[in-house]
């Protein structure tokens, strides 16, 4: 039996009205209460070709099978972004925001979604979100956070930083197998590698402002989408840059039945972006290289089309540089 939400409302007939209070140990650092601001974020973003039926079959897999297909997330485009940010992370919450901040830098793959819901057998595009299938962060502290807090699929990975982020070259390691074995050992693989095509890179003009850097980001994210623009209500395009939420599978094994979940939910996030200082396209052609892990088949899952060795160019890269907040997330549905 599952709780759904519709709209701003959510029926809570089976849920208790008021959650118990989180048990703070009052020993080492807390996972932090939310909402949260990331300050002085510095991202390169990578547009990846890829193939809609696996992303469909991805969105399936995590989010709609789980709710029973009362809540659907279709990809808009035959596309992913692997985004690189480093930034800065404190609470915003009273308590927790007087601790301190910490540093964090992670590579993710975003996949712009169209969220359905059932309304009277029918089902009804009602909003876009942003799915984040793969969080890789190399700070123990923001995993826990992330994942207890909304859901985040972060795990580890270290990620040595971009000397300039208009020229992002990195390499991203995660704890995982390279062949599945009962003998095989878990423990650290390179899984991708960022390098430059070009020798010289011409200059690329950058955004002033937040206005120009969003009008020239929908033009190029979604200039050409899988499903049809008629299919989504206009106001839901409008808004697309600027209040297009996170959402997540958050989920906790059963302790008696570990194949189980105690916990599941479908969770969304709102972004909002304070600050912009600036951004812009790279000029510069950059080729991303996968390497084979049995754990972590990205290009597989994510139908990447990359060659022999396991490398592809990106279509497009762009660098930005602001302040965001995440907000409280909310259940849109859980079991």
């Amino acid at each position: 039996m599952g709780v759904l939400a519709v709209g701003c409302g959510r029926d809570t007939s089976d849920i208790s009205p008021e959650p118990p209070d989180y048990a703070d140990d009052g020993c080492g650092v807390p996972v932090f209460r939310g909402p949260y601001l990331q300050r002085d974020v510095h991202i390169a973003a990578f547009l990846l070709p890829a193939d809609s039926n696996a992303l469909r079959q991805l969105c399936a897999a995590r989010l709609n099978t789980p709710a029973g297909d009362k809540v659907c997330y279709l990809p808009l485009a035959s596309y992913v972004l692997l985004v690189y940010a480093e930034m800065q992370v404190q609470s915003l919450d009273d308590r927790d925001g007087a601790l301190g901040w910490m540093r964090e830098t992670e590579v993710g793959v975003w996949i712009p979604t169209l969220a359905q819901q059932q309304i009277a057998g029918v089902r009804v595009p009602t909003h876009l979100a942003w799915f984040l299938p793969y969080l890789f962060v190399d700070n123990p502290h923001a995993i826990a956070t992330g994942r207890e807090v909304y859901g985040f699929p972060k795990t580890w990975g270290e990620c040595n930083q971009s000397v300039q982020i208009q020229q992002p070259e990195f390499t991203l390691k995660v704890w995982g197998f390279e062949e599945f074995a009962p003998e095989a050992e878990g423990k650290p693989y390179p899984l991708l590698s960022v390098q430059a095509a070009d020798v010289s890179p011409s200059p690329s003009g950058g955004w002033p402002d937040w206005d120009t850097a969003r009008a020239a980001l929908f033009h190029q994210l979604f200039a050409s989408w899988v499903i049809s623009e008629n299919q989504v209500p206009s106001s839901l395009w409008l808004d697309v840059m600027e209040h297009t939420p996170l959402v997540f599978l958050k989920q906790f094994r059963d302790a008696s039945q570990s194949h189980k979940a105690c916990y599941q939910a479908i969770v969304e996030a709102p972004l909002h972006i304070t600050a912009f200082y600036g951004g812009g396209l790279i000029d510069q052609r950059c080729q991303l290289t996968f390497h084979s892990l049995s754990s972590h088949p990205l290009p597989d899952v994510l139908g990447l089309p990359v060659d022999t060795e396991g490398s592809l160019e990106a279509l497009a890269t762009f660098w930005l540089h602001l302040d965001f907040t995440l907000d409280h997330g909310v259940e849109v549905w859980r079991a």
